[in-house]
């Protein structure tokens, strides 16, 4: 083994138990036998490095005496001549075993003994070669990895009060602005893991060494916030611009969860919260709603505006943040208005702009009233307005108060009157000429709070939505429909107003009965009629708004074509069939709130026919000729023995049955005589029959599936049957044809009952289309009003001997059993 020490070899004696002592004081030797980097001891030093990682993890957890010696030696030392030595792949090695070392490490004596002698800070402040990618990406990792081991205890050992020196936060400062995002990532993490530790002497150091750190994080959200701006300006909708779209409000939305997670620390949150307020919000967002005064300044679209104040509500809930922002937008006129962002060059700086003089108008407020305006062309501003109100309710900033001075409802309990003013004596307005915000009263506390109310203007707004989508000429997309409804149902949750309570609910009945006679042109005369109201209703149980996901998709002008890769509701129709399923989909939604709005409760959606119960796989159905009346009786005649050919290498032997609405593949029993057991099970509506060409004995059949909240329509069964003869496989395909026939016109008959309109051209079925006097046609199911038997005694007993044959006014029902 001692041959081994020496620097002549080029690998690592393995010991059987790599894990123990022996084999680290082994490693120390090589270490001290190499320690000047030469190229032919670099393959053995890399190997020696990863084995000190192994044993020092493993004797973290196991043996003490590891970390004993480890620091007796000084081995960190070793790594950091080695590090001074190379620039290479020594290095890349060096700084991966550290952060596995470090990342690994749970107790936290040996956390102390690898930091003491300040080798880490050495290590931290050592002039890498960052040009490599390699060593950038694992010092940075190296350096969050070290900052998630910070604590009280810890902080010491990074932080020195005497020199105030702090290498782990002064060396990741220096990448904030990298063009890598994995790095500009990794600094975030790194600050905020520093900022959240609880000591007061770093505290104060933090304070004056992130000063310009967020200075540029907020001028970094202004950049992201005009560049997303100028994007939405020029792309079309369509996917590869929405994808690009997808990328920039995600990277600005990361920022503000960033910055919130920010706002909670209290030792940068008023300086952090000074800066958002009077670098973006207002001279960026607010100067965008007021009207241009200088042909200079940067201003974003209305769109973009609300875009960015309605994800700010929703991500931010930072109390002095928000009221500051709210109070402003709320009550106050263009007079706040003392800065604007303008262009410079490729550049854009913040510059001192005249104020205009002070007035009573609110208009950045009336700004978001604009928004609903009638006589736009289309929906694209409205939807953001009620994005924002919608945040507005949603944001736990406790705004409560300003709210229901603004005539605006909130959601969240207001805080009472002493904690608002002791609040802001200490801090006092974010903005330069702005309205103390405990100005802005309802009552004093000794006072009840009077019942909650709401602006007549922004009911009147939210009714104007609910009624343009019932004009034959309606550019309104569905999810703005919803939104509106949404928010609506927000302010009647906390607004107890009669007259407010009768008017929506005059309004949403009477656009109901324009949607009723809409679809009642079609209901009657469109093949497919049915489909498309049961796919719309599947996806208005399935589509729910998440603003946090969708909000994006909208920003891009709106469009009217299915090639732009948005969904139905997301988008204006093109052609026919889309104008049909549009109407529908806003027929869903004002039935909702028309039902919400009166207190009934949804008891005819989904569709269904009769009171009957659907068999279902597994069921075991009786096909002894005459049983027990409680049983699903068929006689003989009743079964179609065919063979269902799924594909070439799959055959399996089947009996076809059918009943009002469903198809049904059984096979026999093999437990029980004269019973079968139900293997496949599709509605008739939803199956397509067609013969073959090359073979009178067979059909291919297709059976969809319906849709549902797991899945989109898509077919359950596609196969070829194969008959007996040609003479069954005609029967077959009648009573497949005519059994289909009878549950469409059965379902769009329930349609016609939920529209309130006559079902034209048919007349109404019988309660078993295919019953005869004497008994059931082929291929029927007969089902019989009498209790079940339970699934115990179906599959432990066999049923009796066929009683007589019941009258046919008696047999008009039946029942399921289960296996």
């Amino acid at each position: 083994m001692l041959r081994r020490f020496g620097g002549s070899s080029n690998s690592l004696w393995r010991p059987k138990n790599p894990h123990s002592l022996d084999y680290l004081k082994y490693l120390h030797t090589v270490l001290v036998k190499n320690e000047k980097v030469v190229e032919t001891n670099r393959k053995i030093l890399v190997e020696a490095l990863r084995a000190i990682a192994e044993i020092l993890i493993w004797g973290d957890q196991n043996d003490s005496s590891v970390f004993d010696f480890f620091l007796e030696r000084q081995m960190l030392s070793y790594f950091l001549q080695i590090m001074k030595q190379d620039g290479g792949s020594l290095n890349v090695q060096l700084l991966q075993t550290l952060n596995i070392l470090f990342e690994n490490i749970r107790h936290e004596t040996s956390l102390y003994f690898l930091l003491s002698n300040n080798h880490v800070n050495s290590i931290i402040t050592h002039t890498f070669d960052f040009t490599n990618e390699e060593i950038m990406a694992y010092y940075i990792s190296f350096l969050k990895t070290l900052s998630f081991k910070l604590n009280p205890s810890t902080i010491h050992f990074f932080f020195n009060e005497a020199t105030e020196e702090f290498p782990l936060l002064t060396e990741s400062l220096k990448f904030f602005d990298s063009t890598e995002s994995m790095v500009r990532i990794a600094v975030r993490n790194i600050v905020l893991n520093i900022v959240r530790v609880d000591d007061p002497s770093m505290t104060a150091f933090v304070k004056g060494a992130t000063k310009v750190y967020l200075y540029n994080l907020v001028d970094s959200l202004v950049t992201q916030a005009i560049e997303l701006d100028t994007f939405v300006r020029s792309a079309e909708n369509v996917i590869a611009n929405r994808d690009r779209l997808r990328e920039k409000v995600d990277d600005l939305v990361d920022l503000l969860h960033y910055m919130g997670e920010l706002l909670e620390v209290d030792a940068i949150a008023d300086s952090l919260s000074m800066l958002i307020c009077s670098r973006f919000l207002v001279p960026l967002l607010l100067n965008s709603l007021a009207p241009r005064r200088h042909n200079n300044a940067i201003l974003l679209t209305p769109v973009s505006s609300l875009f960015f104040f309605a994800q700010f509500l929703l991500v931010i809930s930072h109390r002095q943040t928000i009221q500051t922002f709210l109070s402003a937008f709320l009550f106050e006129d263009a007079s706040i208005l003392a800065t604007h962002w303008v262009r410079d060059g490729n550049m854009h700086s913040l510059q001192p702009v005249a104020r205009p003089p002070r007035t009573d108008t609110r208009v950045f407020f009336e700004a978001l009233l604009c928004a609903f305006d009638s006589s736009k062309n289309d929906d694209y501003l409205s939807f953001y307005g009620l994005m924002l109100i919608y945040a507005m309710f949603q944001n736990k900033g406790d705004v409560g108060e300003l709210l229901a001075a603004a005539n605006l409802p909130s959601l969240y309990p207001m805080l009472n009157q002493q904690s608002t003013d002791s609040s802001h004596s200490k801090s006092g307005p974010l903005i330069n000429n702005c309205r103390p915000i405990t100005s802005i009263q309802l009552s004093s506390v000794e006072s009840p709070s009077p019942p909650m109310s709401c602006d007549e203007r922004i009911i009147d707004a939210l009714l104007s939505i609910v009624d343009a989508a019932g004009k034959e000429d309606s550019r309104l997309r569905p999810i703005t429909l919803e939104l509106a409804c949404l928010v609506l149902r927000q302010i009647l949750l906390v607004v107890d107003h009669d007259q407010m309570h009768s008017s929506i609910g005059s309004k949403a009945s009477h656009v109901l009965t324009c949607f009723v006679d809409r679809l009642g042109l079609y209901v009657n005369s469109e093949n497919l009629f049915l489909e498309w109201f049961e796919d719309e209703y599947a996806e208005f149980e399935v589509n729910h708004i998440k603003l946090e996901t969708i909000g994006y998709e909208m920003l891009l002008p709106p469009c009217n074509t299915a090639m732009s890769g948005l969904a139905l509701h997301k988008r204006l129709p093109s052609g026919f069939e889309e104008r049909i399923r549009t109407i529908i989909q806003f027929y869903f939604h004002i039935r909702k709130l028309s039902k919400d709005m009166s207190g009934e409760a949804e008891t005819e959606l989904p569709l269904h026919v009769g009171n009957n119960s659907a068999v279902e796989v597994g069921d075991c159905i009786n096909l002894s000729g005459f049983g027990d009346p409680r049983e699903l009786y068929m006689d003989n005649s009743d079964l179609l023995s065919c063979v269902v050919v799924l594909n070439k290498n799959e055959r399996l032997s089947r009996f076809l049955v059918t009943d009002r609405l469903q198809l049904i593949l059984v096979e026999p029993d093999t437990r029980k005589a004269g019973w079968a057991i139900v293997r496949f099970v599709g509605l008739l509506q939803d199956t397509q029959i067609s013969g073959d060409p090359t073979d009178s004995k067979s059909l291919h059949v297709v059976v969809e599936g319906q849709p549902s909240r797991q899945r989109k329509r898509q077919a359950l069964l596609t196969a070829r049957f194969v008959f007996d003869d040609h003479i069954r496989c005609m029967a077959a395909k009648q009573r497949l044809t005519k059994g289909r026939q009878t549950a469409r016109g059965l379902k769009l008959q329930a349609i016609c009952d939920l529209l309130g309109v006559p079902r034209l051209g048919t007349s109404s079925p019988r309660s078993n289309p295919f019953r005869i006097v004497k008994g059931c046609a082929p291929g029927s199911v007969r089902k019989f009003g009498f209790p079940m038997m339970s699934a115990r005694s179906s599959s432990n007993s066999v049923p009796d001997d066929p009683a007589p044959r019941p009258s046919s006014a008696s047999s008009s029902m039946s029942g399921v059993k289960h296996v």
